[in-house]
């Protein structure tokens, strides 16, 4: 039997097992909805202290996970009777001016990373709430306000240290393990543990104004409709989003006949000379007078922590991406139909209207012209139209009826799906699943897989391939 307790004399970090103080915050993730007990949980500083963690694991035939933010939608980084091998301590962010680098902690939250940057008046293209971490995202392709301007995160990855699963502390680039680079860059969960990342990084093009007007239920099939043709058109410093959902009865902000029933958000955030906003969005809201709306141009790095009071630690979600390459009129009926039956309530945190909230549906416009993703593992991240099925919830006994509604959601759109961005997923799939999300990029990924990780000893990031072994019999052939 494996005497677990073992591993503390293993290891120069902390390591907290059940029953021990701290033991019931560090179990937790940032989506409630995950509740694992793993067996212990190692609080790593260093990448040797993981390389020792791993190397213990291996010599034990010990399951474990890795856990950086721990902000993953499906709670891959915590599972029942594992070890945790824990990267958040490893906090700190380099500026490198001469180099234009920013070298970043695995453990870092995106927050760290804009606040590091904000004195220099750059910033690094990703995400859109201050708590995200900074791994996970990365290791899944990494989208953020930032993104229609400038791209992925991973488009500025310059380089990992990652333990592999032999144990070797690696410095992996373009240069140096090119093609594990590359299956960093998108699928990154399943190959190592990252525990720092070098990126280089962009001037910031002046403030952020966000606009938001809300509109009536009357008006959602025509601002969808305008918005489909549009979004995609703006330029590339503007980005737009509409959002269906139900107004929170306690938006006191709105009008009281409308407080409670379906209402459709449309936002914009536009980089630049503020003076210049109103002309580039104008087109987007004329339906004549909202609601409700609101302007304000704001800094970089305020935006990044705008909303991170309405996507708070302790709720509950399950979420499904789904990239459309065209938004036909059939796909926008059914959208409105699957959002007016929502069973779930508002859980935004209070009367202040966000541009950005919790909702059962959101669309983002993506590029005429989409981004060269041929030099990454990325998926799901490419296309015209980028959709967010999202149910979030409190309590236990809410799940089964909103995780149905997902499930119904998603299959009626099915027809014109053509892809997943994994980190926005709450579950990852078998095989056959990850095939389809992947598409053509699985082969080269299991290839991969096979010359790094043989035993499949990372089986809980990118998916559970329960297919593995024909598959690296197949790629070794």
């Amino acid at each position: 039997m494996l005497e677990i307790t073992r591993l503390r004399d293993a290891v120069e970090c902390d390591v907290v097992f059940p029953n021990e103080p701290g033991y019931e915050t560090l179990r937790h993730v940032w989506n409630a909805d995950i509740d694992q007990y793993p067996s212990a949980i190692v609080r790593c500083r260093t990448a040797q202290d993981a390389a020792a963690a791993l190397r213990w694991c291996l010599d034990n035939n010990a399951p474990l996970t890795v856990r950086g933010g721990g902000h993953n939608l499906a709670g891959t980084a915590v599972a029942d009777d594992t070890v945790l091998i824990d990267t958040g301590l490893m906090r700190s962010v380099r500026v490198d001016t001469d180099a234009r680098t920013l070298t970043v902690g695995a453990g870092c939250r995106w927050g760290d990373v804009d606040r590091a940057a904000e004195p220099y008046d750059v910033a690094l293209p990703a995400g859109v709430v201050s708590h995200t971490g900074v791994a996970g995202l990365t290791l899944g392709g990494g989208i953020g306000y930032l993104s229609r301007m400038f791209g992925a995160t991973v488009d500025y990855l310059q380089e990992v240290e990652l333990v592999t699963a032999d144990g070797i502390i690696r410095r992996v680039n373009a240069d140096n393990e090119p093609e594990l680079f590359w299956a960093l860059k998108g699928a990154g969960h399943n190959f190592g543990i990252a525990t720092e990342f070098v990126y280089c990084y962009v001037d910031l093009p002046g403030l952020a104004t966000v606009r938001l007007a809300l509109y009536p239920a009357g008006k959602r099939r025509e601002i969808l409709q305008q918005f489909r043709e549009q979004g995609p058109a703006m330029p590339d410093n503007v980005t737009t989003y509409v959002r269906l959902y139900r107004c929170p009865p306690y938006w006191s902000q709105v009008p009281a006949a409308h407080r409670g029933q379906p209402i459709i958000s449309v936002a914009t955030v536009t980089y630049g000379d503020p003076a210049d906003e109103p002309a580039l969005t104008a087109g987007v809201f004329e339906h004549g007078k909202p609601l409700y709306a609101s302007v304000r141009s704001i800094p970089h790095v305020t935006l990044q922590h705008s909303t991170d009071d309405e996507f708070r630690y302790g709720l509950r979600h399950y979420w499904r991406h789904v990239s459309l390459g065209e938004l036909p009129d059939e796909l926008i009926d059914l959208a409105m139909e699957h959002a007016d039956a929502y069973p779930g309530r508002s859980l935004n945190s209070s009367s202040f209207i966000t541009h950005q909230v919790m909702c059962p549906f959101e669309l983002i416009a993506g590029k005429l012209t989409p981004r060269d993703h041929a030099n990454d593992s990325t998926t799901g991240i490419h296309s015209r139209w980028a959709g967010n099925i999202g149910a979030d919830w409190e309590y236990p006994d809410e799940r089964p009826e909103l995780v149905a509604w997902v499930k119904r959601f998603t299959a009626a759109i099915a027809p014109w799906e053509n892809g997943s961005y994994i980190n926005f997923t709450s579950e990852h799939s078998d095989a056959r699943g990850a095939r389809s999300i992947y598409g053509d990029k699985y082969d080269r990924l299991v290839r991969v897989k096979a010359e790094y990780d043989p035993r499949n000893v990372f089986a809980h990031g990118l998916v559970d391939l329960e297919e593995l072994d024909q598959s690296l019999t197949t790629a070794a052939s």
